[in-house]
């Protein structure tokens, strides 16, 4: 594909312009020629997304919305990174999980900017979620059922050329930042009222060791590393889809669960149904073709992840403090509910 522009440009006037969009739409779409783009929306936090209408220049099945993410702000450039753009280019295609339908993903092998291009759900009737906002127990058992569709398709080996591509990440985001700067992340406010013992970047650190150690004792699979109910949307008839995966990475099983169900959940709710919604995940494994590990095990290991969470969500700066404060204070509360440091002997 001859692209003016590039694959993946900076500026988001030429991913919005005719001459860029028709070789992208053309892949696609043959007899589709934009002719005019108007932006709907435009919401920024760390990557930009740009929501769209397209005219076009003859009747076309091509998508009469789309929406555009990158990172088309100067101030973020330096934080890109590929792995959304190679899961929707490599991986969305061959899972049974809902994502929102792909037009155009890249990276561009000059600058490293990742760009993908989606069909604009809003338009068609789809709500984007909000982590400030509730999300029930009953909707979690719906997002539980999609993270063990994704878990089951890549369990242990399948898919291996696939998850090639997106590699344990627990190490490195271990060494974002010094320990130092860490403890006065976690010593701002951010975890709530819990007990000093637990707010240790220390152990904290030791904890992201000790779970990337856990890794090599049971069977991996792709997670989606960052379940939120802002990274959740729900179609018309409620069923709902997964959205943003920067953090997509080989991992285990339980790094999914224990931080979707306590960032999602009021804690009390969630001390109330943790082990059903448990149960329930292990059951929808089984129904994938999986062998689960035991009940015990499971719960074990799915308290013992939890510190993924609130170490993410430790050294969160970007986003907004009310979101930083929920998120990492309901991690904070159910690590140090479940002794989940001790768990893990750091």
């Amino acid at each position: 594909m001859n692209q003016p522009g590039g694959v993946a440009p900076y500026d988001e006037d030429v991913v919005l312009s005719p001459q860029w969009l028709a070789p992208v739409l053309a892949q696609r779409f043959p007899d589709a020629v934009p002719v005019r783009a108007e932006v709907t929306e435009r919401l920024r936090t760390v990557a930009t997304k740009v929501r769209f209408d397209v005219e076009y220049r003859d009747p076309t099945d091509a998508p009469p919305a789309l929406c555009a993410k990158g990172y088309f702000d100067p101030a973020t450039r330096g934080r890109t990174t590929r792995a959304e753009a190679d899961f929707y280019s490599l991986a969305a295609g061959q899972l049974p999980i809902r994502t929102p339908p792909c037009v155009h993903a890249a990276v561009d092998p000059d600058t490293g900017h990742a760009l993908v291009l989606m069909h604009d759900l809003v338009a068609a009737g789809a709500r984007f979620l909000d982590p400030l906002v509730g999300y029930s127990a009953e909707q979690a058992t719906g997002t539980l059922d999609q993270l063990a569709a994704l878990h089951a398709a890549t369990w242990n080996d399948a898919k291996a050329d696939l998850q090639q591509h997106f590699p344990a990440r627990l190490a490195g985001l271990a060494r974002v930042l010094p320990a130092g700067t860490l403890q006065q992340l976690l010593d701002d406010g951010r975890t709530g009222d819990i007990p000093e013992s637990v707010r240790r970047a220390d152990r904290l650190l030791a904890a992201m060791a000790a779970m990337d150690n856990l890794r090599a004792e049971h069977p991996a699979c792709l997670v989606h590393g960052d379940l939120h109910t802002g990274n959740i949307y729900e179609l018309a008839d409620g069923r709902p889809g997964l959205i943003d995966w920067q953090v997509v990475q080989r991992g285990i099983w339980a790094l999914d669960v224990g931080y979707h169900l306590a960032t999602v959940l009021d804690p009390d709710v969630l001390a109330a149904t943790e082990r059903e919604l448990l149960d329930h995940y292990l059951e929808r494994l089984a129904t994938h073709g999986v062998t689960p590990p035991g009940r015990e095990r499971a719960w074990w290991l799915y308290r013992a992840y939890l510190p993924y969470g609130m170490y993410l969500w430790g050294i969160t700066r970007a986003v907004v403090r009310p979101v930083i404060e929920r998120l990492t204070g309901r991690l904070a509360a159910a690590v140090a509910r479940h002794g989940s440091l001790d768990l893990l002997g750091v």
